[in-house]
């Protein structure tokens, strides 16, 4: 609940909020540990950097997402191992206490924004389950015949035994009537290939729809339809997705003749079938249970074997059969595997540290795609390496430009984030994805333009002389998040160009835009320009801005379309920010119902976090789990149908879980040592455990209030302590002692 409303004039109503009762424990009853032998452990994470690094280390182990720790489950040799590395690893135990409203935190699975579930999987109203997502594909099918083609690929491991199963599905969408037996440039992207990632199975669908409810309104869709193929499996490994929607954390497809003993392991994981550098890697298993079993033999899964084939009649064979052997620059074609979670954006070689020989351009996409979310990005074998995956088949066998998305933070994403943050996100990054198509490697190297308005128009007619401003941002270094890697090279922006098309006569206009400051000299740059529309005549026009770096290269193009009638009215209030917040125990609903305009039409942006990070959400009424306690910024942007905008901020102090303090003093004769923690607390709970780690190499072991050591020589030692709490939350001290 909120505590104190800091710095804000807003006044508001904070009323009790009741969240859905659907807890983790529904996910603790289904998550259990991967293997017969093995336990869950919480596997403890202080920074970003080290986020990342264990979630691609123990990929294949993750049961769940913590704000501060993986839960993974782990053999008690591999136990002892992360602890002998130095991590701070403990035995998993769910909180025994949240200590109010335990079914009001992040527990709830379900959006708070839908009262009642009629769809989707249980629980989890914004994910459609796979009947569902074949239902919606073949309901585009049927109502827009023109852009869309339904292909039935080929067959699951059940369905080919006759056992039920299903048909592996790919929607194909282009103008078909346009580009009739014309070979376009090809984006392949498909999701649910590891079938516990619910937000991978509703990114494909979700995607689909939009491009195709969008194609009359947004120019920049039409053209994508106009100039591309976009095909997409919906759901890569059907059989495993119907398991995973009963709450099973299932990576795995469901043959079973793997792993007999155990019918909770069963199957092969698809992503590490493929026949390319298949069974090179420690991080592909040939233990059938194991959730990395990579097969008998590569390609050995059904599954496998159609999607090998479908890339194989998209795209050609672009590169040599040496690992050396790049693909040209001009190479076409993008294929896009989406899975969670993480917040990654990677590309081959996966099995090698070596970088790829296109691995310029692999790096500037892969970069690229992931600054709209503000993701990282690498090369996957900078981490850990991984043979028989799909983006290392595509790109291996066919030199075709392939990226994994890793979205959001848990298998089980919260609705309110998919639907508020990570679909909006990426939606922005798949847009960009299938217009560099046609030359990966090399088209993304031009500039960007970002939040392209026309303020004062924007999607409304207007008559002729109405004052609009052209504003944008160009940037040539729109990177996503550095990590292990250089970012790569950025250079200034050279200039900028604005074609005007008019509907039926072509272009009318083309300009050389100004910067904003006047010179171009940075990679990043801003334009307002004023536009002139006193002798335009009636029409729809579009405008196209395009940018280019001082390398010579442009990026791809961007467009708003401007209608001019000289019987619209001239007349636009600007519109009012203003939102209501509701908060309880660990997570808040917004809602911006209250925002005021002369017409419909608002569009709504958050910003919201804290003074470490914040991130981006749309939609009228949005929901952010926070968890922690603490003070939190929150950005309210609207913005008219003329691309006017308004914004409100506030600061508020918010309830939640809070950190235990970490905290002990010691006293030394000699080389003996005593330590004592009694002054650790919990400000919200109590410590349940404790570890001491004595010495920068030692390793973090359990122990107790009060410990005696004994240094084997005199001079300086780093001794940690670390403290766990009733709600899962640890914090960690050290001092540098001197024993003599």
């Amino acid at each position: 609940m909120i505590k104190t409303l800091i710095k804000t004039s807003l006044i508001a109503t904070l009323g009790a909020l009741t969240l859905p009762s659907h807890s983790h424990t529904h996910v603790e009853n289904n998550i259990r540990a991967q293997q017969p032998n093995n336990l869950n452990y919480s596997l403890y994470f202080s920074n970003e950097d080290q986020r990342v690094t264990y979630s691609r280390q123990y990929h294949g182990q993750i049961v769940e997402s913590l704000h501060n720790a993986l839960v993974v489950s782990l053999s008690e040799q591999e136990f002892l191992l992360a602890r002998s590395s130095g991590a701070v690893i403990l035995e998993h135990t769910p909180p025994k206490t949240i200590n109010r409203a335990a079914n009001e935190l992040v527990n709830a699975n379900q959006s708070i924004l839908t009262t009642t579930q009629t769809s989707g999987i249980p629980n989890f109203p914004c994910y459609p389950t796979l009947e569902e997502t074949y239902e919606l594909a073949e309901q585009l099918a049927k109502k827009y015949p023109n852009f869309v083609e339904l292909k039935h690929i080929g067959q699951s491991w059940k369905k080919e035994q006759g056992l039920g199963g299903h048909d592996l599905t790919v929607l194909v969408i282009k103008n078909k009537k346009r580009n009739k037996n014309k070979k376009l440039p090809t984006m392949y992207m498909q999701g649910a290939l590891h079938a516990r990632e619910y937000t991978a199975g509703a990114t494909t669908i979700k995607f689909a729809q939009h491009l195709l409810e969008n194609r009359r309104t947004n120019p920049d869709i039409k053209w994508i339809l106009n100039q591309r193929e976009i095909h997409i499996l919906l759901i890569a490994n059907p059989d495993g997705r119907k398991y995973a929607e009963l709450g099973k954390e299932w990576r795995k497809n469901t043959n079973t003749a793997y792993c007999a003993t155990n019918e909770e392991q069963i199957g092969a994981d698809l992503n590490r079938n493929f026949d390319f550098a298949w069974n090179s890697t420690p991080y592909s298993s040939d233990e059938q249970c194991s959730n990395t079993y990579q097969g008998p033999v590569a390609a050995s899964e059904p599954e496998t074997k159609v999607i090998q084939n479908y890339i194989n009649s998209i795209f050609e064979d672009n590169r040599g059969d040496l690992d050396t052997d790049a693909a040209p620059l001009d190479t076409a074609g993008l294929f896009l595997d989406i899975h969670s979670f993480g917040g990654m954006v990677m590309w081959p070689w996966s099995h090698l540290r070596t970088p790829p020989p296109n691995s310029a351009g692999l790096s500037m996409l892969g970069h690229r795609l992931a600054a709209y979310s503000g993701y990282v990005a690498y090369q996957v074998g900078n981490r850990f390496h991984v043979g028989g995956s799909a983006g290392g088949y595509a790109y291996g066998q066919l030199g075709v430009a392939s990226f994994t998305y890793e979205l959001g933070r848990e298998f089980f994403e919260h609705c309110g984030n998919f639907e508020g943050e990570i679909f909006p996100n990426t939606l922005k990054s798949l847009i960009y994805a299938a217009k560099v198509a046609k030359a990966p490697y090399k088209i993304s190297g031009g500039p960007q333009i970002l939040d392209y308005k026309l303020e004062g128009a924007g999607d409304v007619a207007v008559p002729p002389g109405t004052p609009i401003n052209l504003t944008a941002g160009i940037y040539d270094d729109f990177f996503g998040n550095q990590s292990y890697t250089p970012l790569p090279p950025s250079q200034a922006v050279k200039k900028v160009k604005l074609v005007i098309k008019k509907q039926g006569e072509g272009v009318v206009q083309k300009l050389k835009l100004p910067a904003a400051d006047g010179i171009y000299d940075s990679p990043r740059e801003q334009l307002n320009y004023a536009l002139d529309t006193s002798n335009w005549d009636d029409g729809r026009y579009t405008l196209i801005l395009k940018a280019q770096d001082v390398t010579g290269q442009w990026g791809v193009k961007y467009a708003k379309y401007l209608t001019i009638d000289d019987d619209a009215s001239a007349q636009n209030k600007a519109p009012v920010a203003d939102f209501i917040p509701t908060c309880t125990y660990g997570s808040c609903q917004f809602d911006a119902s209250k925002s005021t305009d002369d017409k419909p039409g608002l569009k709504y942006r958050w910003f919201i976090g804290s003074e470490i990070s914040r991130e981006e959400y749309t939609g009228e009424k949005i929901e952010y789990v926070h968890e922690m306690a603490g003070t939190y910024y929150v950005t309210l942007v609207v913005e008219d149908a003329n691309d006017i905008s308004a914004v409100k901020h506030a600061v508020f102090d918010l309830d939640g879980k809070y950190v235990p303090i970490a905290n002990f003093t010691y006293q030394c004769a000699g080389l003996i040592c005593e330590f004592d923690s009694s002054s650790a607390s919990d400000p919200d709970g109590h410590i349940v455990e404790r570890l001491w780690r004595f010495g920068a190499d030692a390793m973090y072991l359990p122990g107790k209030v009060k410990e005696t050591f004994t240094f084997p020589t005199a001079g300086e030692y780093r001794v940690a302590f670390v403290v766990r709490d009733n709600d899962g939350q640890y914090n960690e001290t050290y001092q540098f002692i001197t024993v003599n």
